[in-house]
């Protein structure tokens, strides 16, 4: 097994620090501000991730790409957050999560500057990789459990998923704009270059650091490494086959072999940190009546955000013909119809811990799915209407948040605060991991309900029809979640403000 030694830095001298906790911030003068820089990270990582969306037909004709490799631009970022981020994590559980934090924002603006400058497909998925190193929000958990109170905290969890909320906004029309205005792929990627630098400036004024360096200093911990590197692995088999299937045939000896062995490399991976002293994924962590259930969660959020995300942009940009079915809109004007989801997710991010107070996070886990659900049959069934899909977008967004919110507070709650960011990790891995699986089914899709046509292929219905069909059903994973979770003074608690 591969492994490596991590040791948090020694003191000068030779002498140990105080290891007493770090004091909690008041809110209103230190803890609020801290939130929004966490939040403004969370909303450069969505744009990160998603603005790659936007700007698929001008990288596609730059660069001869195929509708495969133009949907491997999105899921070579999240493939690459999901296997790094335990790694990133615990480093900051050990080393200190300040840190860790300002070096995965150094990644991601690299990342940009390469996605800017790729002279082909190769450079191009390399660069996209590095925007993935979204290490960034379970560090952040990690300095919220240790510098605010647990009412502080919950706020700042809120603040933080309305940040996400906006970001998806703002990730496509800043993509949007720059078609619109005659900008180029390359010129947004060196944008939000500039972007991820100025948000590590505002990081290093507000945001603080955990106890995590203080406590550790002078120790010496022995990591394993071999469980994530096989967790990298085993994803990038399942996405490629999945991807594949519809092109290889679903049942082809090439599609059996990728899906099923990148499904036995993932077994393995869990199977190989569950057994490691100091594991960078502590699989353990997953077990639990709450815990259980509140990283499941986040199997839903990844697959039907993918799904929703590139169903939808395709369906609002594609021109309607006697083949296919769409609205023609301009990038720019397919991203504000996303407008109501940030609206939405706002509002959630207020009401959602009242509802929890006066619930329970079960009861609001099953609301949020039911609403996810209840957005995607009206997609299913209605997808010809522009109407609809603003009213289904505005439902997306307020269940989708009150599941990130519910589900984060449980996971925040229960973590121990000396590998908070650790254990966060894995709901941040679990949802990369899950948006990776829901690209690879539209890229599956895609090529089945695709009609060539001069420079490129134009979607049929059944791309809509199956993609909205397939989301829905995985609205169900949250439901049963929220029927089994315990309903806790805890997870009540967690939420009040």
């Amino acid at each position: 097994m591969t492994s490596s030694d991590i040791a948090p830095p020694a003191v000068a001298g030779g002498k140990t620090r105080d290891t007493a906790p770090t004091a909690f911030l008041p809110w209103r003068r230190a803890g609020l501000a801290m939130a929004l820089t966490f939040s403004l990270l969370q909303l450069l990582n969505e744009v990160g991730a998603m603005m790659a969306i936007p700007l698929y037909g001008s990288m596609s004709n730059d660069l001869a790409l195929s509708p495969g490799q133009a949907t491997w631009a999105l899921m070579s970022t999240t493939i690459f957050g999901a296997a790094t981020i335990a790694l990133l994590s615990k480093a900051g559980d050990l080393y200190g999560h300040r840190r860790l934090m300002v070096i995965s924002v150094l990644g991601i603006a690299l990342g940009f500057v390469i996605s800017a400058l790729a002279p082909n497909f190769i450079v191009l998925v390399i660069g996209r990789a590095l925007t993935g190193t979204m290490a960034g929000q379970a560090l952040c958990i990690g300095i919220l459990n240790a510098r605010l109170s647990v009412g502080d905290r919950t706020r700042a969890v809120a603040i933080i998923a309305g940040g996400q909320a906006i970001g998806i906004f703002v990730a496509f029309a800043f993509g949007g704009m720059i078609v619109e205005f005659g900008g180029t792929w390359r010129g947004a990627f060196w944008i939000g270059g500039l972007l991820t630098a100025l948000s590590l400036v505002a990081f290093l004024i507000w945001g603080k650091d955990s106890d995590a360096r203080v406590r550790n200093a002078g120790t010496r911990q022995r990591v394993e490494v071999g469980g994530v590197l096989l967790l990298g692995v085993g994803l990038t088999l399942l996405c490629i086959g999945i991807a594949q299937s519809t092109t290889w045939g679903l049942a082809s000896p090439a599609t059996l072999l990728t899906v099923l062995g990148g499904a036995a490399v993932l077994a393995a991976s869990f199977f190989v940190e569950s057994k490691a002293k100091n594991p960078l994924l502590d699989v353990r962590s997953l077990l639990g009546r709450n815990l259980t259930p509140a990283y499941l969660v986040f199997l839903t959020l990844g697959v039907c955000g993918m799904l929703l995300y590139n169903l939808t942009l395709t369906l609002l940009q594609v021109p309607g013909d006697p083949v296919s079915i769409g609205f023609g809109l301009s990038p720019l004007q397919a991203a504000f119809v996303f407008l109501p989801m940030t609206l939405a997710g706002l509002v959630a991010a207020k009401t959602v811990p009242i509802i929890v107070r006066r619930t329970s996070a079960g009861v609001t886990l099953v609301i949020g799915g039911l609403l996810l659900m209840a957005a995607f049959t009206a997609l299913r069934f209605e997808h010809t209407s522009l109407a609809v899909i603003v009213v289904a977008i505005l439902v997306f967004g307020y269940g989708y948040t009150a599941l990130l919110t519910t589900a984060l507070s449980v996971i925040t709650a229960e973590a121990p605060k000396e590998t908070a960011a650790g254990t966060a990790s894995l709901y941040v891995s679990m949802a990369l991991a899950a948006s990776s699986l829901g690209g690879a089914i539209f890229a599956a899709l895609q090529a089945a309900n695709s009609v060539p046509i001069e420079g490129g292929a134009l979607p049929t219905a059944g791309l809509f029809d199956t993609g909205y069909l397939i989301a829905a059903g995985a609205t169900l994973i949250a439901i049963v979640c929220g029927l089994v979770i315990r309903p806790t003074k805890l997870a009540d608690a967690v939420v009040t403000h």
